[in-house]
């Protein structure tokens, strides 16, 4: 080793001394990236659960009001909702054929009743029961060897118009369909554990904000 490069390991300035202005501006970058990460929270975590609630007891009506989306914006979504009963079914929805279930299940029907304006797009909704512990069963297409509507808040044979999307939209005839009558019942089916006790029904359209129909 020469003498300068001796002199130079001697006197060079430590890693703490190089990197200075970097530990001084740590904190503050640190301060940043907590604030994007609650951002983030807000956004794919919040808006992402069920985390609005608008609760009502079986029996009685609740004026559920949120707000839905579409290609020409945001619109308030208005719908009156009633849970009937929670009641063990042994057919799907729109069948006469019994459930085939899986050992240790049940299914169970949800009689709803709703009230909202014919032109109001309500189709895309999610419908689920809980347990006291919040554990949640969705209503899901196939159920004991059989298929259900898609959509388990609206009368299948009526089940009123949809969001616009656009273009898709534009110029297509819609004074064929069916008029969602004012106010209906449905009754969809939900498979879940034998051992469950339902605690509440749980409905929404958008996230967050949902309705909580407590069961007796």
């Amino acid at each position: 080793m020469t003498t300068a490069s001796i002199r130079h390991a001697l006197y060079a300035p430590g890693w703490t001394r190089r990197n200075r202005w970097g530990l001084l501006a740590l904190p503050f970058a640190l301060a940043a990236a907590l604030v994007a990460s609650s951002d983030r929270v807000q956004l794919y975590f919040w808006d992402e659960g069920l985390h609005q609630q608008q609760r009502a007891a079986q029996g009685a009506w609740l004026a559920f009001a949120d707000s839905y989306h579409d290609s020409e914006g945001e619109h308030p979504l208005k719908v009156r909702v009633r849970l009937d009963s929670v009641a063990p079914a042994t057919t799907g929805w729109t069948s006469t054929t019994p459930l085939d279930l899986p050992p240790g299940t049940k299914a169970v029907a949800v009689s709803l009743s709703l009230e909202a304006d014919p032109q109001l797009p309500l189709s895309v909704c999610r419908l689920a029961v809980r347990d006291a512990a919040g554990n949640r069963y969705d209503y899901l297409t196939s159920v004991g060897g059989g298929t259900q509507p898609l959509s388990p808040c609206v009368p299948p044979d009526a089940p009123g118009p949809s969001a616009k999307l656009g273009e898709i939209d534009k110029g297509r005839d819609t004074s064929g369909e069916p008029v969602r009558p004012r106010s209906w019942t449905v009754s969809p089916v939900i498979m879940l554990p034998a051992d469950v006790e339902i605690a509440d029904v749980v409905l929404w359209w958008e996230l967050p904000a949902y309705a909580s129909l407590a069961v007796s």
